[in-house]
């Protein structure tokens, strides 16, 4: 004949333990579950530039990928995104087979104060990019460059880093960076190449054009 083995009241304490920890933590992944849903805001994908709208290269730019997240942080390191909710940031990302690449982030904030707010954060980070990137290469030559302005919607500017190479097989590395706002998005342009001097009016007209297509 089968027993039925006896419990104890450790092993009874042990099973309740267990199963409390168990409903614990379904309650504790329901809760994260409902928050990542309330932070993930469901925004129309705006505007993005495409392949016609970059500088002219030597090569053909290619499309690597378009549309909703950040994509890859660009040469001048990650933004800190945290401010600002999932489903309100698309991207454009190209490059051509050997010279230059190029990349397109865009913000869809709730009010425009916070567009005006994140558009001066992303000004302030690539202003610093000359900084982190002549501790990236300290036996190269950094040089932090500003280009000016572009006269659209509530305006945008442009600036870049260019590094003379020392003992290896670069010549020189160039960046571009360009940020803008129409209302309450916020657009950031980059491209750079080790090959390709930069075209400023081209990259200009392309900052320009990612401006324009935010409405």
């Amino acid at each position: 004949m089968r027993t039925r083995p006896r419990t104890g009241p450790r092993t009874r304490i042990a099973v309740r333990a267990a199963a409390a920890a168990l409903a614990l933590a379904a309650a504790s992944g329901q809760a994260a579950t409902q928050a990542h849903a309330q932070t993930r805001e469901e925004v129309p994908q705006p505007g993005l530039i495409s392949t016609g709208d970059l500088p002219p290269d030597s090569l053909s730019w290619q499309v690597a990928s378009i549309g909703e997240g950040w994509g890859n942080d660009g040469p001048c390191g990650g933004w800190d995104r945290g401010a600002v909710s999932e489903g309100r940031y698309f991207h454009a990302d190209f490059f051509t087979s050997e010279t230059a690449s190029a990349y397109e982030g865009v913000l869809v904030l709730p009010t425009e104060a916070e567009a005006v707010a994140v558009a001066d954060s992303l000004r302030g980070f690539y202003a610093g990019c000359a900084a982190r990137t002549a501790q990236q290469l300290p036996n190269d030559v950094v040089t932090a460059q500003d280009h000016g302005t572009v006269d659209v919607e509530e305006g945008a500017t442009v600036g870049g880093v260019h590094v003379k190479r020392i003992n290896t097989w670069e010549d020189h590395r160039d960046y571009l960076y360009g940020v803008g706002r129409d209302g309450n998005t916020v657009a950031v342009v980059e491209w750079e190449s080790n090959w390709t001097q930069p075209d400023i009016p081209a990259f200009k007209a392309t900052v320009r054009a990612a401006v324009d297509k935010l409405s």
